[in-house]
């Protein structure tokens, strides 16, 4: 009986081979385990630091800036936005990142992707804002004096940075008179009077030809029904109407519009000396063009 239990000892204790082969893996094993670990925090850093996945918020490539914009759109999102000193590709969150930081900047109307590429490189595909008006506005400076200043828009009523428009740039422009209310919100977000979005839509269909038309400004008249008119350099006006895609039943198109006023300056009927007979846009070319003067 003795001797039954001893060689039962003896096969599961440390002086059994069985036994100490065992130990002699585990051991191994946890030596392995140990070096991988030291191993591993000694080349982490190393790995974490590789310039290939790393770039500065300056080196992101952003499609070419259209000429009206005299800021930097990459250097001005960097700044306001507060992006890290160092950018990690390896960041799954970075595209959205980015695309968020450039989708705030008043100039951007929209980010079409944001591509990560290695080594190191983020390119952004923006669509711009394209200024088409200046509203005029009445506002108060710190001195509590009332001036007269000019906002710029764009085709959809969003409000631009006015530091990209000298006054000279900002003549180049159609301006708009609503009610010479300032507005609520500031660049990058749209006025909040839907009146102002109306008119650009009209300013965007006169812009290719504004200048040479000596067009001066959109006008919102509200006698006898709210509607549009265009008034030229020598105070004479042509009543435009509803904004474009607004038209009341039997109201001629903006494109129409357009193209009557073209005639109309073709025919050198626009901009003379005298007064001139009203030109309804309305009901350009269907014969019911009136004979009242516009003149201011």
């Amino acid at each position: 009986m003795s001797r039954s239990t001893q060689t039962q000892a003896g096969l599961l204790g440390l002086g059994s081979p069985v036994a100490r082969q065992l130990l002699l893996c585990v051991v191994i094993i946890a030596a392995f385990a140990l070096m991988m670990i030291a191993g591993w925090n000694h080349y982490a850093d190393k790995f974490a630091s590789r310039e290939e996945f790393l770039l500065s918020p300056s080196d992101i490539l952003i499609n070419k800036q259209p000429d009206w914009i005299h800021s930097n759109v990459l250097i001005d999102t960097v700044n306001e936005e507060k992006l890290p000193e160092k950018l990690d590709l390896r960041d799954r969150e970075l595209t959205s990142k980015i695309a968020t930081a450039f989708s705030n900047h008043a100039w951007i109307r929209k980010v079409n992707k944001v591509i990560k590429q290695y080594p190191a490189k983020v390119l952004v595909d923006v669509e711009y804002r394209r200024p088409v008006a200046v509203v005029e506005v009445v506002f108060t400076d710190k001195f509590g004096n009332k001036k007269r200043g000019l906002v710029p828009i764009d085709g959809e009523g969003t409000i631009l940075p006015d530091r990209d428009f000298s006054p000279a740039q900002a003549a180049q422009y159609p301006r708009i008179l609503i009610d010479l209310k300032t507005p609520w919100v500031g660049p990058g977000q749209k006025w909040e009077d839907p009146r102002i979005a109306d008119a650009a839509l009209i300013a965007m269909e006169l812009l290719p030809y504004w200048n040479d038309l000596k067009l001066t400004r959109i006008v919102l008249k509200e006698e006898s029904g709210s509607h549009y008119e265009l008034e030229l350099a020598d105070n004479t006006r042509i009543i435009w109407g509803s904004p474009p895609g607004k038209e009341l039943p039997q109201e001629a198109m903006a494109k129409h519009k357009v193209q009557v006023i073209l005639q109309k300056a073709a025919e050198s009927n626009l901009s003379s000396n005298e007064a001139q007979p009203s030109l309804d846009l309305r009901t350009a070319g269907r014969g019911n063009n009136g004979t009242d003067m516009v003149r201011r």
